[in-house]
This record gives C-alpha cells, sequence and structure tokens, in this order.
C-alpha cells in the first residue's frame, strides 16, 4: 500500500499501532523514489512519500515511521539535517534512519553516521542488499519496541506500571482541561489480600492480583488508564467521565468480586476491594495532587468501612 502525499490523513501519534507503522521514503528525484516504491510495496511494506527533507520531517512527526530511507542531497533540507532533526525530536529518537547518497567515500559515510543516520547505501546497490538492509532496521525497531513495552508494563498483572501510569496522566490533565472535559481517578486497595497470602501462599496472592486486574479492564473502556499503583494497589483514570458515573463502574466490580470470588486449586480465596475517588478541579489540577486526593478518599473509605 502506498500512501502519496496529497492524500495522508493524520493519525494518533503512537508508538501503540494497532498495525505496523511505515516506511518513510524522502526522495526528490521522482523516477528513483518510485522505483524504490514499487520495491517496497511488493514486499509488502505500506510506503509514505515524501519529495524533500522538510515534508519528511513533517511526516515523521505525523505518522512515526519505523524506518526512514532518505536521500543525501534535496532541496530545503538535506538527508544530513533530517537526521539530526528526527534525533533531537521527542517521540522519534529511535527511527530508523538509512541515508542513501549516490557518493560512497569514507567521509560522507561519517558524516553522516555522526548526524544520527543508523546505515548508508549507495543509489545503484542491489536491491536484494537494500531489503537486507530494511530488515535488520525492522528488526531493530521490534526489539527496540518490545524493550519500550516492557519499560511500561507491570510484569505481573499486564497493566501499565505507576512510571508510566503517572506519565499518562501528565498527559491526560492538560487535554483534559484544554477541552474542558471530566477527568476522575480511583485509587483501589484491595481488602483481605494478605490473609490470601498468609492461608493460600504468594502464588496464590499473585492469582488474586492478576484475578484483580482481569476485573478492572474488563470493566473499563480502551480509553481508560489501568495500571498497578504498587503492592495490591491498582488506579484508573477513567477519561471523560464524570465522578458518578466512575463510581458506578466502581461498584459494579466489587459487586462481581463478592458474587464471583477468586478460586485457587479448588477453593474460595475471598477478598473485597476498596476505592477512593477525586475527579478533576482547580485545587486538583496536577497528578500528584489529584492521586493524592484520590488516596485520601481511599483512607477515608477503609477507616470508615
Amino acid at each position: 500500500m502506498t500512501i502519496e502525499p496529497d492524500s495522508i490523513d493524520s493519525r494518533p501519534e503512537s508508538l501503540d499501532e494497532a498495525t505496523a507503522p511505515p516506511i518513510l521514503v524522502v526522495e526528490d528525484d521522482p523516477a528513483f523514489s518510485k522505483l524504490m516504491q514499487k520495491r517496497l510495496v511488493a514486499q509488502g511494506y505500506e510506503v509514505l512519500l515524501a519529495r524533500d527533507g522538510m515534508e519528511g520531517l513533517e511526516f515523521c512527526r505525523r505518522h512515526h515511521p519505523d524506518l526512514v530511507l532518505s536521500d543525501w542531497m534535496m532541496p530545503k533540507m538535506n538527508g544530513v539535517d533530517l537526521c539530526e532533526e528526527i534525533r533531537k525530536t521527542k517521540g522519534l529518537e529511535n527511527t530508523y534512519i538509512i541515508l542513501i547518497s549516490s557518493k560512497a567515500d569514507t567521509g560522507e559515510r561519517v558524516r553522516g553516521f555522526d548526524a544520527g543516520a543508523d546505515d548508508y547505501l549507495v543509489k545503484n546497490c542491489d536491491p536484494e542488499e537494500l531489503q537486507a538492509r530494511i530488515r535488520v532496521g525492522l528488526r531493530v525497531r521490534e526489539l527496540q519496541r518490545e524493550l519500550e513495552r516492557q519499560a511500561r508494563v507491570d510484569d505481573l498483572t499486564g497493566l501499565w506500571n505507576r512510571a508510566y501510569f503517572y506519565e499518562r496522566l501528565s498527559e491526560e490533565i492538560p487535554r483534559a482541561l484544554r477541552f474542558g472535559k471530566p477527568l476522575t481517578i480511583a485509587m483501589i486497595d484491595l481488602d483481605g489480600f494478605k490473609g490470601v497470602n498468609d492461608t493460600y501462599g504468594h502464588l496464590a496472592g499473585d492469582g488474586a492480583l492478576r484475578f484483580a486486574a482481569e476485573l478492572l479492564t474488563t470493566h473499563c473502556r480502551a480509553v481508560d488508564i489501568v495500571g498497578r499503583y504498587g503492592g495490591d494497589e491498582f488506579v484508573i483514570a477513567f477519561v471523560e467521565t464524570e465522578p458518578q458515573t466512575a463510581v458506578l463502574v466502581m461498584e459494579r466490580i466489587r459487586q462481581e468480586i463478592a458474587d464471583a470470588p477468586f478460586q485457587w486449586e479448588g477453593e474460595t480465596a475471598r477478598f473485597g476491594l476498596s476505592f477512593g475517588m477525586a475527579d478533576l478541579g482547580p485545587d486538583r489540577s496536577t497528578p500528584d495532587l489529584l492521586l493524592r486526593a484520590a488516596d485520601d478518599a481511599l483512607y477515608e473509605m477503609k477507616r470508615d468501612a
């Protein structure tokens, strides 16, 4: 599939796309650009075409390609300058860049690598070599993406970890304030979790945490942010949701835990759930303030139970 410059639609700038990001070809020679396009499409790649470095940089910012194939000599912005701009743009730092030039001298290659290129090819290179270099680049990006995922995800439950939840919340708060949308936080604690550990062992405790995590994600929407805060504490950011609606969701989860409790090796290992809610407001307009308010509400709920 090829996307021409005039037909590109904006897409969310995210590494979590359902489909693989495209390959971007930045080339001012229409004939060579079409040749590269034909070769890549024949291999099943989605392709973006940019006519110069400035347009290539804009496409990178909008579409986050995994791999960029860039000509060296171009109007407006050459390939070396494009490399440097990509490397200093937040969210694009790991883009794999292959510079393509009609020259093959060592000095030029070194200059390209110093600017941030990952690889270097001459324009008359063998098509099979080009494909091999692309496969290497995409393999590197896939490994990087997996490392990025591991850095964001709690290994035990598969939920977002505390650090990444905080990062996402830091992005959602300004967006909610800018557009006047509600945002509600639920701080969650498992009641009786220690008893599960003490009675059935830590493997059962791990199972109980996974059980709770699955319940939380099942009852939340894809846009909501569900994380493990630490130990047996969880946290949810209900995006564009008023507190009263978020409370109804949490009550349904509490009821489901009571009606269909956690089972471990044929035995019922009961535990409950407490939660505290806080919504965005003038005195709760930062992640720290919002989380603290939800935590205080959780403490009040547990104290009054």
